[in-house]
C-alpha cells in the first residue's frame, strides 16, 4: 500500500483512493466530465495529499462541483444550500461526502461549527462565496475569511470556466460544454491567529481573494 493511500477502514475518507466506493465514484465523475463537458486534467493534483484546506471558487453553473472534484484526488466536502441537502435521493451522497448544509441569507452557529469540524478532520471544504450561481463577487460572503482565521487552514483559490448555464440545475448537467478549472497559489489569513481580525480586515482579505479568482478566469 502506498504512503498516500488510506486504509479502507479509515473513517475520515479524505482521499478518493481511501476506499473502493470513493474511487469508483471519482472515476465515474471524471468519465462524465470528460465525455459531456470535455474536461481534461493531466497535471499534478492542485491540492495537497493530506491536511485541511478551503477551496474557494466562482460559481457559474451547477456543473462546477463536478469539474472541481474531477481535478483532484481529494474528497471535497461542499458547503451546500440546505434545500438541496434535504432532497431524499442525493442526500446520502452529500452526507457521505461530509457536506455542510447552509441556509441562504442566514448565519448560523451550527453551520460554522460543522465547517470547522470538517477542517479539524483534515478535509477540503469547498465554498462558493457568491451565494448562488452567477451572482458575481460584488458582495461575497465573509465566512471564508472567518473560517480561514479560526482554522488556520490554507485557502486555495480556483476558477471554473466554460461550464453551461442551463435553464435549470438539471439541464446544465446534460448540456455539453468545454469546461476548464484553474487553481492559484494557496493563501493564509494572517500569520498570528492570536490577533483576531476585525470585519474590515476580513473584508479586505476576501476582496483580495476574489480578485485572484477573477484573474484566474481571465488567463
Amino acid at each position: 500500500m502506498s504512503a498516500d493511500r488510506e486504509p479502507a477502514t479509515s473513517p475520515k475518507r479524505v482521499r478518493v483512493d481511501g476506499d473502493r466506493l470513493s474511487h469508483f465514484l471519482w472515476k465515474l465523475n471524471r468519465s462524465y466530465c470528460r465525455r459531456v463537458h470535455r474536461f481534461g486534467w493531466s497535471g499534478a493534483d492542485p491540492l495537497p495529499p493530506r491536511g485541511p484546506g478551503i477551496l474557494v471558487c466562482n460559481h457559474r453553473s451547477s456543473v462546477d462541483p463536478f469539474i472541481l472534484a474531477a481535478a483532484t484526488r481529494r474528497v471535497l466536502s461542499y458547503l451546500i444550500a440546505a434545500e438541496y441537502y434535504a432532497i431524499p435521493g442525493p442526500r446520502w451522497l452529500f452526507r457521505w461526502m461530509h457536506c455542510v448544509p447552509v441556509r441562504r441569507n442566514r448565519q448560523e452557529v451550527s453551520t460554522v461549527r460543522r465547517a470547522l469540524h470538517a477542517l479539524r478532520e483534515g478535509r477540503i471544504l469547498c465554498i462558493f462565496p457568491e451565494g448562488g450561481i452567477d451572482r458575481g463577487f460584488e458582495a461575497p460572503a465573509l465566512g471564508v475569511g472567518y473560517l480561514a482565521w479560526r482554522s488556520g487552514a490554507p485557502v486555495f483559490p480556483a476558477c471554473v470556466t466554460g461550464t453551461p448555464r442551463g435553464r435549470s440545475v438539471w439541464s446544465a448537467l446534460v448540456t455539453r460544454s468545454h469546461s476548464c478549472a484553474r487553481f492559484g497559489t494557496p493563501l493564509l489569513l494572517g500569520a498570528d491567529r492570536r490577533d483576531r481580525p476585525d470585519r474590515k480586515r476580513i473584508a479586505e482579505w476576501t476582496a483580495h481573494l476574489t480578485e485572484i479568482i477573477n484573474g484566474l478566469g481571465s488567463k
